[in-house]
């Protein structure tokens, strides 16, 4: 008499009838058959590979030990202690994980794995633990670069403060207020030196000539005049030039130490990417070496006798291989010790576990079972249409209307599943190939967008900062009023044309009195000297303090003119483009739905 016991079947969760005549499990669902001590220590592999697609890595590993101490070198039960250490769900994470920004995993379990483990498994879990390893020097080196770059901008934010702080530094306080305090305290120095030359031009003709009394005086005044230019320039000005330099050179030593960070980012950029490159290549290696073994390809030659046939169906409870037991008609899991009639690996049951696999998102799981679906039949629809959606990892054809900039599909297991359907399903897997391919090209339509968006910004960042150096090049009263450098230049050419005008009248009759009366050379001289050193002052002044003003004003204007028009491209491109986009994304819209129809309608006859 059959009784029911609470264990459930491995391969469909159903209920369990115990067979007392043939001392077995036989499932009332699928009719697969179990030992008896199979529940007694070998369940164990189900339950922690169910604990561990949970993410319940702390019972999945708590599971796995107490598998290790029943067989302490299970190949199986490390294998889930080593993904268990990373976090990993199945080994399909391990290729989800990518470049690994963020990547930690317990180098204890890892140790403890490759200490318990075979000496014929060894290889295959050092392989895996230098694949952690590197995860985690990539992690780190990930990490860094952000800590690196975050201090970059920081010091790039500090630095473009600084120079503004000095581009718009002005003298505080006095009768220079609102002045740069670079050119008015080089302006004092040459105005001091111009009095000095002109006190000897007057003073030494004087004492020459025995008129050492007004000598004096004129000396007087002009030494206290040069005395007071020089007192009011050291206190007043100095300290504000002196404080600029010093914002210049801290602003030098804040570039210096952002280009060293600039180039130790680069060089881990270039670390990073050729350890991410290694990674992804170890990964693909480890990931079909592993896929080999939980197929059974490489586990037949040392587990299974040779005289067994292997036969590459996978395991439903532990992913191990199953041999055939010709005697008794049925498969027999070489890890676990479960078993499954024939009749378990119908049509119906692998569509059943490769649509299980694919709502889960297990997408090499996925594959596989489809893969060995088609071995049986390569023309099979549902197989081809379930590869074609793990192809682009979705997990039913209602994604496809979903918003994902980082759609991707693997175009050779699109284009195998196109070349394996029949010729009356063709037309199907074409469609669908299709709108994967308005998918990507609505994703680089987007993606140049945003490119384009980015370079416009770009461009008006620099336009905004012109801007804002303009108003800095901009003279400014003591009321605050701001105007012109060009004004400001003009007008002391006008200043400048009288003393001008005098200096070459006084040069004219130099030139006259040298030729007809050289004894009289002495005083046309004292006439020429004091309006030339007025127009030199003059024109050294506004060339120094108003020219370079006009000259940096007009290359900002040109400058923004010449941004102004890339702007206005950039701009235009990405109308143009937006638009392009816009019917994309109608014509992929109509397209998706009218596929999702035409999917729902065939997959209600496929399963009907």
């Amino acid at each position: 008499m059959s009784t029911i016991n609470k264990n459930q079947c491995q391969s469909c969760g159903g209920n369990l009838v115990i067979d007392n005549n043939k001392q077995l499990f036989r499932c009332t669902s699928c009719g697969s058959t179990y030992d008896f001590d199979f529940f007694r220590a070998e369940n164990l592999h189900e339950m922690g590979d169910t604990y561990l697609a949970r993410g319940e890595s702390k019972a999945a590993v708590d599971t796995y030990r107490l598998l290790l101490k029943k067989a302490p070198g299970d190949f199986l039960a490390l294998r889930g202690l080593m993904l268990s250490a990373a976090h990993l769900r199945d080994m399909d994470g391990l290729v989800r994980l990518g470049e690994a920004k963020h990547f930690s995993y317990d180098t204890r379990m890892v140790r403890e794995a490759l200490d318990s483990a075979s000496e014929e498994d060894t290889d295959y879990f050092e392989d895996l633990a230098r694949i952690y390893y590197r995860m985690k020097e990539l992690s780190d080196c990930n990490a860094e670069i952000r800590s690196l770059t975050s201090n970059h901008k920081r010091l790039g934010n500090t630095i473009k403060l600084e120079e503004q702080d000095t581009y718009n530094y002005k003298i505080s306080g006095g009768y220079y207020s609102g002045k740069d305090p670079v050119p008015t305290f080089i302006g004092l120095w040459i105005f001091a030196v111009f009095l000095f030359l002109i006190m000897l031009c007057v003073i030494v003709p004087m004492f020459a000539a025995g008129d050492i009394g007004m000598g004096l005086i004129f000396g007087f005044f002009f030494v206290f005049f040069i005395a007071l230019t020089a007192f009011v320039n050291m206190t007043e000005i100095y300290p504000e030039f002196k404080d600029e330099k010093d914002t210049k050179k801290y602003v030098g030593e804040l570039r210096n130490e952002s280009d060293l960070t600039n180039q130790q980012i680069i060089r881990l950029e270039a670390k990073a990417k050729e350890l991410a490159e290694g990674i992804k290549a170890s990964i693909s290696e480890f990931v079909e070496k592993d896929r080999l073994i939980m197929a059974g390809s490489v586990k037949e030659k040392v587990s299974v006798p040779k005289t067994s046939k292997i036969k590459k169906h996978q395991c439903p409870s532990c992913g191990g291989s199953l041999r055939i037991d010709s005697d008794k008609q049925m498969y027999h899991c070489t890890f676990c010790g479960s078993s499954y009639d024939y009749e378990y690996f119908k049509e119906d049951q692998i569509h059943k576990a490769g649509e299980t696999y694919l709502s889960r998102g297990e997408f090499m799981a996925t594959a596989e079972t489809y893969e060995f679906m088609l071995k049986k039949d390569p023309h099979d629809f549902l197989a081809l249409r379930g590869l074609m959606l793990t192809a682009a990892h979705l997990t039913d054809v209602s994604e496809l209307d979903q918003d994902n900039e980082d759609f991707s599909y693997d175009s050779e297991m699109v284009n195998q599943a196109i070349e394996s359907s029949l010729e009356e399903d063709k037309e199907y897997f074409k469609e669908l190939a299709n709108v994967y391919s308005k998918r990507m090209e609505l994703n680089g339509h987007l993606k140049e967008i945003e490119d384009l968006r980015k370079t416009k910004d770009s461009i008006n960042t620099v336009v905004a900062h012109n801007n804002l150096s303009r108003n800095n090049y901009y003279i400014s009263d003591k009321e605050g009023f701001k105007y012109s450098p060009k004004g400001q230049f003009l007008l002391f050419w006008g200043i400048t044309v009288p003393p001008l005008l005098w200096t070459i009248g006084c040069g004219i009759g130099l030139i006259n009195t040298l030729i007809s009366d050289p004894d009289s050379v002495e005083a046309a001289f004292i006439l020429f000297l004091p309006g030339f050193l007025i127009c030199l002052g003059l024109i050294g002044y506004n060339y120094i303090f108003n020219y370079s003003k006009v000259r940096k004003l007009k290359k900002l204007d040109r400058d923004n003119a010449e941004l102004y028009v890339a702007s206005g491209q950039r701009e235009e491109m990405i109308r143009d483009m937006e638009n392009e986009t816009e019917e994309i994304v109608k014509s992929l819209r109509r397209t998706i739905h009218d596929f999702v129809r035409k999917d729902r309608i065939i997959m209600r006859e496929k399963k009907a």
